[in-house]
């Protein structure tokens, strides 16, 4: 007996299921580590310029997709530091009463963490090998946050509602391009009051802050635009690797201008289930 095309028709049944395994996986997990710089003037905490750069910087992402819908929830974060570009660091000494030198540096530590949950339709038929666009709505929440910026507490969070449109390509078996933009319509932003720092007799510091340097805010007051980059390389039905860049651009006027510009760039790896 010839076993050979018996064989030969069990190993292309097995490839067959699975590839069609492959293609049926509509969820996937993904870790990623990176690194984030921002750039910020904020006008009502200091006249000076600062510079920081958060690292690492952890991501997780779940992934549901359908042949006409996708829905991703991500979360980020990390600390690291946060200083006037023009003095950096900076030490300051002097001599305790009984003239003992001492000396002091002032770093600020910067926090930052972002959620972010959005759903999208495909608009028109899905074709391989071309550009697939999708459209649809993003929410998030940003918090920046240091604690040592011009002797205060410096803090900037934004909740915020934004319509997302998204390009995907793949260029070759396995390699695909995406291309994301999304400006906020709406939302929420928290910010120091013109005294800077809350008084309440009330509410603890966080409470108060919250309260009274929380605003609605819309587009014609509000900027907040994001773009984001990514290549994603499929290594086998189960696992992909890639890579990230993003930048956000964030301006409000009240109660005095504040412009920050943050970049975030980071290494990826999903599981697909």
């Amino acid at each position: 007996m010839n076993l050979f095309p018996k064989a030969a028709c069990f190993a292309a049944l097995v490839l067959a299921g699975l590839t069609a395994t492959a293609q049926s996986y509509r969820n996937s997990i993904g870790l990623s580590i990176g690194t984030l710089h921002l750039r910020t003037l904020d006008q009502q905490a200091s006249p000076l310029r600062y510079g920081g750069t958060v690292y690492p910087l952890y991501g997780f992402r779940f992934h549901h997709h359908s042949d006409q819908s996708q829905f991703n929830l991500r979360l980020s974060g990390g600390m690291g530091l946060l200083n006037p570009e023009r003095f950096g660091p900076r030490t300051y000494s002097t001599k305790l009463g009984d003239g003992t030198p001492f000396s002091y540096q002032i770093s600020s530590e910067l926090y930052h963490v972002n959620i972010e949950a959005d759903y999208l339709r495909r608009v028109g038929g899905a074709e391989p090998g071309r550009f697939n666009t999708w459209v649809g709505g993003s929410i998030s929440e940003s918090l920046l946050y240091a604690d040592e910026v011009a002797n205060f507490p410096w803090l900037i969070n934004t909740a915020t509602f934004s319509p997302v449109v998204q390009t995907d390509y793949t260029f070759a078996a396995g390699h695909s391009l995406t291309l994301r933009v999304d400006m906020a319509v709406v939302g929420l932003i928290t910010r120091a009051i013109w005294a800077s720092f809350p008084k309440s007799t009330a509410d603890n510091n966080v409470v108060a802050y919250f309260k009274q340097g929380t605003h609605p805010a819309t587009v014609g007051k509000l900027g907040d635009v994001k773009v984001q980059l990514g290549y994603s390389y499929r290594l086998s039905p189960r696992l992909s690797v890639g890579a990230m860049y993003r930048a956000r651009y964030l301006s409000y006027p009240d109660p005095r201008p504040v412009r920050a510009f943050s970049s975030s760039i980071a290494l990826e790896g999903e599981v697909h289930f």
